[in-house]
């Protein structure tokens, strides 16, 4: 929870019922920056296949670097609204290519300090290889409130939704390479080809990011969006916290897998 008389922000993971059933870890992550002049909110979601054993780490990297770098990007700038203005596309690949690289030395760092054990060590061999980014592979959703606007950064699936004028609209645009479980990822060779991003001027009244095991729990967008709806009136009230089980049943009941929530309003 984080919060000033500008913004006010939440975010949480929860284990999937399935990653419960096994005892394995949580491969989520979600946070949020509350600055004197912007908030920031990012989500990301490690990828569960074999090749990814260490994505929990991953995507705990992965929303960590994003917040340095719109921290980093808005110190040096001077605000965050100015080079989005100018020039959103520029300014998009500018912070996503900050973060990719970010990421990267994470990662090195990472591996560096804990070295592959005997199981890792033994899937590594089974594919005769396997690359540092690959194995900490996850997605990540990044969305920004500032003073005069609102921005987005989206690789990989999951949701960002947008309360504008009551409505919960989804800004970001759709990536056509997402189809069934195939979904683009901060570990690709092109990854900074596979970030969408918009910016638009004018506040929107709060923003939800999600992993998709939120959405996956619903049976249609309709009650996806009502339910981001009643996220933001928590945020904003003060009564998130009480989110965490509501997530834990939504699992169990749905998706099976682990939800990550980061909302700024």
């Amino acid at each position: 929870m984080g919060e000033n008389k500008k913004y006010t922000g939440y975010a949480l993971s929860v284990r999937g019922a399935s990653h419960e059933e096994v005892g394995s870890e949580c491969q989520d992550s979600a946070r949020v920056f509350i600055g004197e002049n912007f908030a920031v909110a990012a989500v990301s979601d490690g990828h569960g296949s074999e090749k990814h054993f260490r994505s929990a780490s991953g995507s705990e990297m992965a929303t960590r670097v994003a917040i340095r770098s719109i921290c980093d990007f808005s110190e040096r700038n001077g605000s965050l609204d100015g080079i989005f203005r100018d020039d959103p596309k520029k300014a998009s690949r500018r912070i996503a290519a900050n973060i990719i690289c970010g990421w990267n030395s994470e990662i090195a760092a990472h591996i560096g300090l804990l070295p592959l054990n005997e199981q890792e060590k033994a899937i590594y061999d089974k594919y005769n290889g396997i690359p540092n980014e690959v194995m900490y592979g996850a997605t990540l959703i990044v969305g920004c409130l500032t003073e005069k606007g609102c921005f987005g950064l989206q690789i990989g699936d999951g949701n960002f939704c947008a309360l504008d004028k009551n409505e919960m609209i989804s800004p970001v645009p759709e990536d056509v390479k997402l189809i069934g479980n195939l979904t683009t990822s901060l570990c690709d060779s092109d990854a900074i080809s596979s970030f969408r991003y918009f910016y638009r001027e004018g506040r929107f009244s709060g923003v939800v990011l999600s992993s998709d095991g939120l959405i996956n729990s619903f049976l249609n967008e309709s009650d996806f969006h009502s339910f981001g709806k009643r996220v933001l009136t928590a945020v904003k009230n003060g009564t998130a916290s009480a989110l965490a089980e509501h997530l834990k049943m939504r699992s169990r009941c749905g998706s099976r897998d682990d939800i990550s929530v980061a909302a700024i309003v």
